[in-house]
């Protein structure tokens, strides 16, 4: 055995055993990004979509994004919509990461800002938003479950959050067909 080798089998050093390590967890990171990838590629809303119900049926609901029509634009970063029907038009704006983005309109002569994080949940797209008012109060106004059926129909469940949980909140399943 000589001594003036670099490598000797057998014998245990710190700097080859830390190698390694980074090696196999550089390995696992590029495991998890791609399977990432895969995910947020498997479902794409991208297409223009028609409302077909809404359970409960609920006088007076819109699903304030998607109306009765809507076109959804999805790149592996962002999802965009634009609220055709009823009036007015909305524009909305979500980052697929999980960062928080924020969407201004104006309902009944009111500012709204909404803040919302988009995240994934195997095929399924969830949105958390939180309201705050013009007189600088927040609060998680609903989340969404975006998802498609096995028709293609995007399935929407949105769960609007009641104040601060002094009433019930309400759970409404959307439905809507892909236009053609």
């Amino acid at each position: 055995m000589s001594f003036g080798s670099n490598y000797s089998a057998g014998v245990y050093s710190p700097l080859r055993a830390q190698a390694l390590a980074v090696l196999a967890l550089a390995y696992v990171g590029l495991l998890t990004a791609s399977a990432e990838t895969r995910v947020i590629a498997a479902v794409d809303f991208s297409g223009r979509w028609v409302f077909v119900s809404a359970a409960p049926v609920r006088p007076g609901y819109e699903q304030f994004w998607l109306g009765t029509e809507a076109t959804i634009t999805q790149t592996p970063s962002t999802l965009s919509i634009r609220r055709l029907t009823p009036l007015p038009q909305r524009d909305a704006r979500f980052a697929l990461g999980g960062d928080e983005t924020q969407n201004e309109y104006v309902v009944n002569g009111q500012r709204l800002i909404r803040n919302s994080r988009a995240t994934w949940n195997g095929n399924s797209l969830l949105i958390s938003t939180d309201t705050a008012l013009p007189d600088g109060q927040t609060y998680l106004s609903n989340i969404l479950r975006w998802s498609l059926d096995a028709d293609g129909m995007l399935v929407i469940g949105d769960t609007e959050i009641c104040g601060r949980g002094e009433c019930p909140s309400v759970l409404t399943t959307v439905k809507f067909r892909k236009a053609d």
